[in-house]
């Protein structure tokens, strides 16, 4: 009757072994994220990252416009949200590694909330969604991905 128990044992340590050792040894953080999900009205978008920049070959600037002076690009969302709300205003300064990145948009760096009239205007900063389809349609059209009305569904989720 013990004898039964001893698969199951031997079951069990090797699994807490495997646990322990992936909690204890993380794997690497990778320099391309596999996938992007992007939400949007249109539908979900899942962008493959490492197979646009590993496998097509396009440089990060090719994308992310520049690297502003930090090791890596930032998220689009640091400069491109979904909403200029208040939200934003508060938060996307978090985003930057160094003030080089505020002149981008301002005309100095601000110390201050920012009255109305030293605001960048949000009307000739595109979107999230705008920057992402006018990027994504672009090279698609040029580089021969799915380009048209008919090809919509090739990218967005349903």
């Amino acid at each position: 009757m013990k004898n039964r128990y001893i698969p199951i044992t031997a079951i069990v340590v090797v699994f807490a072994i495997a646990a322990v050792a992936g909690f204890l040894f993380p794997p690497a953080v990778q320099d391309n994220p596999a996938r992007v999900v992007i939400d949007n009205s249109g539908g979900r978008v899942v962008f493959t990252h490492f197979v646009h920049a590993d496998e097509y070959g396009y440089d990060c600037a090719d994308c992310h416009h520049d690297e502003i002076g930090q090791d890596r690009p930032v998220a689009c969302g640091s400069c491109h949200p979904a909403a200029f709300d208040e939200k934003f205003r508060v938060e996307h300064q978090q985003s930057f590694s160094s003030d080089e990145a505020c002149l981008r948009c301002h005309a100095d760096v601000p110390v201050a909330p920012l009255a109305d009239e030293d605001r960048p205007d949000t009307e000739n900063i595109p979107l999230r969604a705008d920057a992402f389809h006018g990027q994504c349609m672009s090279c698609h059209e040029s580089d021969g991905g799915p380009y048209g009305e008919d090809s919509c569904y090739e990218c967005h989720a349903r």
